[in-house]
């Protein structure tokens, strides 16, 4: 018998709950592992418990980016060395590398609309300081090996390289805003990702999926005109070249003391003060990151820049808190931004005391650009004047993917619904309000309930016209909040956070969370997963019929959905007393209907009175006595 058929069994206890008629009911077939990830397991870098195996790897780089802007023309010029580690067992025969600027040709594919530009205009490749020919196809640039590159060795490409920076609003993620501001993300060559399960894995980039990225170590060089203030991915390593000894002064108070403190102000801008002077009228700003899968620029002369600092549990080890820079940026009227700070700092002491640690020096939230917010490593741009949930939300991405780098492009679901998730937990926590859940769940079941449910294991790239926010970040949100009231909250969050400790800085598939989480529950969750994150199957609780009997109150539960899934019963009587029964999942797998006995006369009968299910239909969930 496949563990399936016994469904969810230990879900929950069996309480007093029977089917009058018994009948068979559709059983949610297994969880097929692909087969390169059963070979993974077999090689022994993966597990069927949901941990990285013995002999788990994942491949490095180095990074050597060393660009300038020309504000003025919005064109950036760019010098790329790139180093590529193989910590594989494997001989690898070609590089992959991403161009992620060719988004913006004319002829290219799109699942969003740009306004086209050149692309990533390549002008000269080296490997090994030996001059190569290389050109994008569907932005990838392949580069053949040969011989090949063996197991523990190296190797370097150097690519010279230039591109227009779009216009705000012509491009997604990223942009300018006349001279003013500029934010870049995807703005050099980038490896892609070479893993244990799939190898090469370097989808073409369309626009809606996101990323897939490696880990890497990154030394940035951003020439700018003087005036311009530089934030990016890393450490300032060159403060005193390119700073103002105030906001040197400023920074350093920043990390004594607990309020907020405005290292560039308005007065700083008018008397053009915002950084060091220079006789050539440029600024080299050097920056330094360790063990991020990515790196961003906000570039800016109009920002006004406040900073402080975060609390860190754990982040020295066990019983050892650190520290952590938070930086916001934002310009001058630009409404609730000047919270920021403050939003940035709550954020992440919330998910290292709950989730993990956070591992790096800084997080800068950055105003303008585009609207809603994109996360990069240490840095997220965010638009809007009221930026606290939306802060929320891309600072959490620093866990879910750049601590936990799973791939975005295919399951998007396992980064944004996770970030969905814990932004609600979070912002509740800020607010002092406790409906984030509620709320969650009954927005996602409002969606099923109008025919608008979609299925979430998909590509980010082949939603059409059914919808990829839901999929992607509605409905697993609200499936994690439904799984949290049926393990109840030690088991969940230790789940959690045993999953984010295995899979830090690794590539974690789908199963190996699906699989982690069973494995700390102790209980077969392949029914729930199955049901939930593979069809689009409604569930539909209703009281069917409530009667009285002998001086009890007799209620018929009628389970008129696909999903099969526990249901509480409360029962109200006249002194205010609520009793509660739980009917199995087990019940309803035997038949479409369950019976529950209370003792007394009920003057109400509510399903699901706590709202921790995904029911379609709440309307038939509720009886009150005549």
């Amino acid at each position: 018998m496949h563990p399936s058929t016994l469904g969810l069994l230990a879900l929950l206890p069996a309480l007093a709950a029977q089917s009058p008629t018994p009948q068979p009911r559709v059983v949610p077939y297994p969880i097929d592992l692909p087969a390169a990830f059963s070979a993974a397991v077999e090689a022994g870098t993966r597990t069927l418990h949901g941990r990285p195996g013995d002999k788990h790897w994942t491949n490095y780089a180095r990074y050597k980016l060393a660009a300038e802007l020309d504000p003025a023309a919005s064109r950036l010029t760019g010098k790329a060395t790139m180093t590529y580690v193989n910590r594989s067992p494997h001989e690898i025969g070609q590089l992959v590398v991403h161009a992620y600027q060719d988004l913006m040709k004319p002829e290219a594919m799109r699942t969003r609309t740009v306004a086209p530009t050149n692309g990533l205009e390549i002008q000269e490749a080296r490997r090994n300081g030996k001059k190569i020919r290389v050109r994008a196809r569907d932005t990838r640039i392949v580069v053949p090996l040969d011989p090949p590159l063996a197991a523990g060795q190296e190797t370097t490409l150097e690519i010279d390289y230039a591109f227009d920076v779009p216009k705000a609003g012509t491009a997604p993620r990223m942009g300018h805003e006349g001279d003013k501001v500029f934010y870049l993300g995807y703005w050099y060559p980038q490896f892609a990702v070479y893993d244990d399960v799939d190898g090469w894995v370097a989808d073409p980039h369309r626009g809606n999926g996101e990323f897939y990225m490696g880990y890497a170590d990154y030394d940035l060089e951003l020439t700018v005109p003087v005036g311009y203030l530089v934030r990016a991915t890393g450490e300032l390593v060159n403060p005193a070249e390119v700073l103002t000894e105030k906001a040197r002064a400023a920074l350093a108070q920043a990390g004594k003391q607990r309020e907020v403190v405005h290292v560039i102000t308005k007065d700083d801008i008018e008397q053009k003060q915002v950084t060091a002077e220079s006789a050539t009228g440029k600024l080299v700003w050097k920056f330094h990151a360790e063990n991020v899968r990515d790196a961003a620029v906000s570039i800016a002369r109009t920002y006004l820049w406040d900073a402080t600092h975060a609390v860190v549990k754990d982040k020295l080890g066990a019983g050892k808190d650190g520290t952590c820079e938070i930086h916001a940026v934002y310009e001058p009227n630009s409404g609730d931004w000047v919270r920021a700070a403050e939003y940035a700092r709550h954020t992440i002491e919330f998910m290292s005391a709950r989730v993990h640690p956070y591992p790096w020096p800084h997080m800068t939230a950055c105003e303008g650009i585009i609207g809603g917010g994109m996360e990069y490593p240490m840095m997220t741009i965010c638009g809007g004047r009221q930026p606290a949930d939306v802060i929320a939300h891309e600072l959490i991405h620093m866990w879910f993917p750049m601590l936990v780098g799973n791939n975005e492009k295919r399951y998007a679901w396992q980064d944004e619904g996770f970030t969905s998730f814990w932004t609600t937990l979070c912002r509740d926590d800020f607010t002092g309000k406790k409906n984030g859940p509620r709320r969650d769940v009954m927005m996602a079941a409002a969606q099923v309930r109008d025919g608008g449910d979609t299925v979430c294991m998909r590509h980010a790239d082949t939603y059409g016209d059914d919808d990829f926010g839901y999929a992607s970040y509605t409905k697993p949100a609200a499936v994690l909040h439904q799984l949290r009231a049926l393990l109840g909250d030690d088991v969940f969050f230790a789940a959690f956070r045993r999953y984010t400790a295995d899979w830090a800085w690794k590539h974690p598939t789908p199963y190996d969370f699906f699989r982690s989480f069973a494995d700390v529950a102790g209980q077969d969750l392949e029914p729930y997963f199955r049901t939930w994150m593979f069809e689009a199957w409604t569930l539909d609780h209703a009281i069917a019929e409530v009667a009285a009997k002998d001086g009890k109150t007799v209620v018929t539960v009628a389970d008129r959905g696909r999903a099969v899934h526990p249901c509480v019963v409360e029962a109200t009587f006249a002194d205010g007393q609520k009793l509660r029964q739980t009917i199995p999942a087990t019940t309803f797998q035997q038949g479409t209907q369950a019976v529950v006995t209370f003792e007394g006369a009920a003057t109400m009968v509510v399903l699901d009175p706590d709202v921790a299910t995904i029911d379609a239909r709440r309307d038939n969930g509720t009886w009150k006595k005549p």
